[in-house]
C-alpha cells in the first residue's frame, strides 16, 4: 500500500509500526492506513466537532465514508484498495470543504475563520 500511495501522488508516505501515515495535500493533516485483511481502512480527522445531524447528513450522502467524533474530532473511514485511493482522496477533499462549510456557519460575518 505504500507504494500504490506514492504512485498515486500522495505525499509524506510513512510506515510506522504497521500503520501508514500520508497526506493527499502537504497543506492537509495526516491520514493513517490500517491493513484489514485484504483492503486497508483509512481514517482521516479534521478539527471540528460536527454535530449529530451534521454526521447524518455525511453519511447519507456517503455511506461508503461514514462520519463520526473521535478524540474530539470529525473523522471519516474507508476500506480502500490501491484501486480506489482516487475515490478516498476526493473523499477526504470532500470532507474538508464540508468541514470549512460547516465551520463558517457557526461564525459571525467579521469573526474571521
Amino acid at each position: 500500500m505504500e507504494r500504490a500511495l506514492r504512485e498515486a501522488g500522495f505525499t509524506g508516505v510513512e510506515g510506522v509500526d504497521g500503520v501508514i501515515y500520508a497526506r493527499c495535500n502537504p497543506a492537509l493533516p495526516e491520514f493513517s492506513a490500517t491493513q484489514m485483511g485484504a483492503v486497508w481502512q483509512m481514517s482521516f480527522a479534521w478539527p471540528l466537532r460536527a454535530s449529530p445531524a451534521q454526521c447524518a447528513e455525511w453519511t447519507d450522502a456517503h455511506p461508503t465514508a461514514p462520519i463520526d467524533i473521535h478524540q474530539g474530532e470529525t473523522r471519516i473511514t474507508f476500506l480502500a484498495s490501491p484501486e480506489t485511493l482516487p475515490q478516498w482522496r476526493d473523499l477526504m477533499q470532500a470532507m474538508v470543504a464540508k468541514c470549512t462549510e460547516w465551520r463558517r456557519a457557526t461564525r459571525q460575518r467579521d469573526e474571521g475563520m
